[in-house]
């Protein structure tokens, strides 16, 4: 009987210690002098971000790198992160420029007026002297 209490425990010790926390991010860091889009979704509402979706994928030829540093945000886990950038609703997306917001796109939206907004974006951005 002790035997098996001390095998259930030693048991569970190692099940219990083997769990990992789900770690969220608290703050992005962006490399300086880039261009980072940042995509805030809820992944409950995929008819709106569908669209964005399209829109990335369209932006993905003009702005290749981008489009791959693309930063994905869940809602469900980055309260912090949805307080940093003064996110309101979703879907949204940001443009992200020497640690500034250059331009945000929130809510439902066609698609050809987020691929216009976040082109002007990044392209400003990429003209901007400092």
């Amino acid at each position: 009987m002790i035997r098996g209490a001390v095998i259930f425990f030693t048991l569970s010790f190692f099940i219990l210690s083997s769990c990992q926390e789900n770690q969220s991010i608290t703050h992005i860091q962006f490399p300086d002098d880039s261009r980072t889009l940042v995509f805030f979704t809820d992944e409950s509402n995929l008819q709106d971000e569908s669209t964005y979706y399209d829109a990335i994928i369209d932006l993905k030829n003009s702005f290749p790198d981008e489009v791959a540093n693309l930063k994905v945000i869940h809602s469900e886990n980055e309260k912090i992160l949805y307080k940093q950038f003064n996110v309101k609703a979703t879907p949204s997306l940001i443009v992200v420029h020497d640690n500034e917001v250059v331009t945000q796109i929130e809510g439902s939206k066609p698609k050809k007026d987020i691929v216009v907004s976040i082109e002007q974006a990044l392209n400003q951005a990429g003209n901007s002297t400092y």
